[in-house]
Order: C-alpha cells, then structure tokens, then sequence
C-alpha cells in the first residue's frame, strides 16, 4: 500500500499498459483516475478498478487539446480536491513510413498527442501540484526516442522530445516539490504492441534480437512506475529510466530493418 492516500491521474487508461498503471497503483492502495476519448469506456474501467477498493473516476478529453485537459484536469480537483500523481501514458504510432512520405497531417497528429499532450498535462496538473505543495508526474517515453528506429519518425522524435521535456520541467519545478521523470521501455508485449503478439514470426525476431531474449512483459513497466510515483524514489528527478532488455547496450546491424520489413509485409 505504498500510495495508500493518494490520487493518481494516468491518461490514456482504457486499455493496455495505462490500464495496468491503473490496476497497479490502486492495488498500492491509489484513487485513481481513468482517462481515455470515450467517456463510457472510462467510467467503465474506473468501475472495474472500483473493485479493488479505492475510489475511482473516469474522464475524458484530447489531450492534445488545452480546454480539453483543463476541462477534465478540473473535474478531477472538484471530485478529490487533488491529484498527486500525473502519468503521462496515452500516446499513438499509427502509420510506418519513410522520413519522405510523411505528410504534415500524420506528423502533427503523433507530435500533438505524444508531445504537445504530455506537454499540457503536466502544466495543467503542475500548476495544481504547485498550489499543494508538491507532486509526482511520470512521463512515458520509448526506447525509439532514445535509439530512433527506422520509419518511425515521428514518433521517435516525439518521445525523445518527452525526455527533455521530462528533464527541463524537473529542473524548474524541483523548488515546488515536483518530481517529474520518465520511463521508456523497449518493445512490450501489450498495449499498442498487441497486435505483434499475433504474429509469432515477429515476436521471435524481435525477441532474438533482445539480449534477454524476450518482450518486457507490462507488470515489469508497472513496477518501475510504482517505484516513481511512491517515496522509494524520493531522490530521483529528471531522470528518464530505459528498460529495454539490454538493447541500449548491445544493437545488431539489421534490427530496424527487421522490425520494418516484417510490420510491412501484407498479412505477416
């Protein structure tokens, strides 16, 4: 019960690895709050989540959208009079391309949610956790914004842009008591991954490729974020924390190559 007493924000919790931030922090003992687009599905979950004995409140919202993150960020104060922890989880990666086919349309549409969103949650949250004193955000980065990876672009610049972000707001609102760090994992099996898992062929070559030879699996990515958001990590700010299996220490000529052909090719 390590969040015992406290009120946790993690967007993008409807489904996959925000789901199971969700289910994780409230087994610790957290209120939590479900965010996703569709309101229903988020009032779903917090109902499920419920279960485990916490209080729990779905809210919904583009976080790309600042009226849409006031909006919901002021629901949450007027329901539990504040949020203690921010997790900054929803994120998209729609569409594999070369650097020369991307059009404006699907760059602005990662950087928007990725970045700008990460971006505005943590102000609007930070602006609440000055008034009260302190607070912790845990930002989700990648692997990707650290390595980059072929045809993916976007996506790769979108997170390493959350880690300087990550790194910059620590440094400024260190004097507020805020915490904020990051978490960026290497290739999970669940959440946007979920497919892959489908297709056997690719799950073995990625995992090969792997120095412990395997997906993380999303309770190991809970873990880290459990250790960020309670007092265990009291010393910890501005630090991303890469969990990728090694892959940061050891990459083989042809990973990305692998990863883009197999993801391409029709029905594999």
């Amino acid at each position: 019960m390590r969040l015992k007493g406290k009120v946790s924000l993690i967007t993008g919790s409807t489904r996959g690895l925000g789901k199971e931030f969700a289910v994780g922090f409230a087994k610790e003992g957290s209120d939590v709050i479900i965010h996703g687009r569709d309101k229903e599905k988020a009032k779903a979950v917090a109902k499920e989540v419920e279960g485990l004995g916490i209080r729990a409140m779905g809210v919904s919202g583009d976080v790309s959208v600042s009226r849409d993150v006031e909006r919901m960020v002021e629901e949450v104060i007027q329901s539990f009079g504040r949020i203690d922890i921010l997790v900054n989880n929803a994120g998209v990666n729609p569409f594999i391309l070369e650097a020369e086919k991307i059009g404006e349309e699907g760059w602005d549409q990662v950087l928007g949610v990725n970045l700008k969103g990460v971006f505005l949650c943590c102000q609007a949250v930070g602006r609440r956790m000055i008034g009260q004193g302190g607070g912790k955000i845990i930002n989700i980065a990648s692997a990707a914004g650290i390595l980059g990876e072929q045809g993916f672009l976007p996506y790769c610049v979108s997170k390493a842009g959350v880690i300087m972000l990550t790194r910059v707001l620590a440094y400024e609102w260190s004097r507020y008591n805020i915490l904020v760090n990051a978490i960026a994992p290497g290739i999970v099996a669940g959440g946007m991954n979920t497919p892959i898992l489908k297709k056997e062929p690719l799950v073995s070559g990625l995992a090969s490729q792997i120095p412990l030879k395997r997906l993380a699996k999303p309770e190991e990515i809970v873990r880290i974020a459990l250790f960020l958001a309670s007092e265990d990590s009291s010393y910890i700010n501005g630090t991303t924390l890469l969990a990728d299996g090694g892959m940061s220490g050891y990459r083989p000529a042809g990973f990305i190559d692998l990863v883009a052909e197999m993801m391409k090719k029709k029905g594999g």
